[in-house]
């Protein structure tokens, strides 16, 4: 039996991902599901924008131009950013999922992942999965 997760209509989510091919992907498929997204190539534009600022999910790859993902979360988190963020990572390690969820990441997918796996990991709060930090409370 499959499982249908519905997402929150009209929540908004950023994605930033420089991989012109995957970052349509996941417009595309998270469009469907009746999110609002707004997509970057580099972290500095989406650390930029103000329709950004006010996004409930943040999809984010590890290694960017600029910077990476990681960082980018720490810098928006300062900001006063209180958003639930998923990690999309080629170099996925426990040390780095350990490392990306202290960091106040909900979650860490590694490439290439399945679309259910995104979806679950933008519907599900990090408390019904066992992974709220301090930095990213329930």
């Amino acid at each position: 039996m499959t499982e249908t997760i519905n997402p929150v209509i009209a929540s908004q989510v950023v994605i930033v991902e420089d991989d012109d091919a995957l970052r349509r992907s996941l417009q595309l498929l998270l469009t469907g599901l009746g999110y609002e997204v707004l997509a970057f190539s580099r972290p500095k534009a989406a650390m930029a924008s103000p329709a950004a600022a006010g996004a409930s999910r943040l999809v984010i790859d590890y290694i960017l131009p600029q910077s990476d993902g990681i960082e980018t979360l720490r810098i928006l988190r300062a900001r006063g950013w209180q958003g639930r963020a998923v990690l999309i990572t080629a170099l996925h390690s426990p040390q780095l999922r350990r490392f990306a969820l202290n960091a106040g990441f909900a979650a860490v997918l590694a490439k290439p992942f399945r679309s259910e796996e995104l979806i679950r990991a933008l519907a599900i709060s990090s408390c019904q999965i066992g992974e709220a930090s301090a930095r990213a409370p329930c």
